[in-house]
């Protein structure tokens, strides 16, 4: 990763599926070559000792086990990772998840309809596309040629608010950045406040609607929310999607609602487009 600090690549591998479990995660983890966990561990020393001075002793000690024992340290992250996981993402998976799959879905919407400009100008705030260049403000360097590999594209809520690169040779160049609504992915929505939407569509409804924008979401997601029961999101959406004014979207076995053309234009008129 082309980052602030340097990090040892062989921890965040590009994915190789849109649709990996945490387990087969830390399988490609765990059996990363030897060779591999030593240079990387290396090149972080090095780039710590450039940065920032010599080592802590303590620091030191823990970065020479990985030196002298590559795989019997790489085993121990990977089961240190799983309990980690266990007891502080797991929980909280099913609400991420959800945010992601639904970016995933509005950004193939934008390159369905606008091409790969419409898909990229959007990314983020520090990255620009044009004439088939995209370009990050970064505080390194460097000029990646795809060379007909491509990017990956990887929407991931512990990225914001930076953008995150790999870029390093051996690896399939990654781009990280947050998803569309990730700064509202642990708040709850505002109770109504008299808006001239909420006049018009009433407040349950007009609730949902806002909550539609910027990411498509699912009945349960909006349920947690807004902090209504699921029947009662249900029936907003029916009568939103009878209006048109919404548009479903199917994702395996979950269903997104996303906002139609029309539903935009009426968050726009009434400003409450995000």
């Amino acid at each position: 990763m082309c980052l602030e600090r340097h990090c040892p690549d062989f921890l965040s591998p590009s994915p190789d599926a849109s649709l990996v479990g945490f387990e087969e995660e830390l399988e490609r983890l765990r059996t990363t070559p030897p060779e591999i966990v030593h240079t990387e561990v290396q090149m972080l020393v090095q780039a710590q000792k450039e940065q920032f001075g010599p080592l802590s002793p303590e620091k030191a000690r823990l970065l020479e086990i990985y030196l002298s024992d590559p795989e019997g340290s790489l085993v121990r992250l990977v089961d240190t990772l799983r309990r980690y996981h266990h007891l502080t993402i797991a929980p909280y998976w099913p609400r991420i998840r959800e945010l992601l799959e639904g970016d995933t879905i509005k950004r193939g919407q934008a390159l369905a309809l606008g091409g790969v400009e419409a898909l990229l100008s959007n990314l983020h705030p520090k990255a620009s596309y044009s004439g088939g260049v995209l370009e990050l403000e970064k505080t390194c360097e460097a000029l990646i040629e795809p060379a007909g590999r491509g990017i990956t594209l990887v929407p991931c809520v512990f990225a914001w608010p930076r953008v995150m690169v790999l870029v390093q040779p051996g690896y399939q160049p990654t781009l990280a950045y947050g998803p569309r609504g990730v700064a509202k992915l642990w708040s709850s929505s505002p109770a109504p406040n008299g808006t001239a939407l909420e006049a018009a569509l009433g407040a349950g409804r007009a609730s949902v609607l806002k909550s539609l924008s910027p990411m498509p979401t699912t009945t349960t997601e909006l349920a947690n929310q807004l902090r209504l029961s699921p029947s009662a999101v249900s029936a907003h959406l029916l009568r939103l999607k009878a209006a048109e004014l919404i548009e479903p979207h199917r994702s395996g076995r979950k269903v997104f609602y996303r906002l139609s053309g029309a539903g935009e234009e009426l968050l726009g008129i009434f400003s409450e487009l995000e």
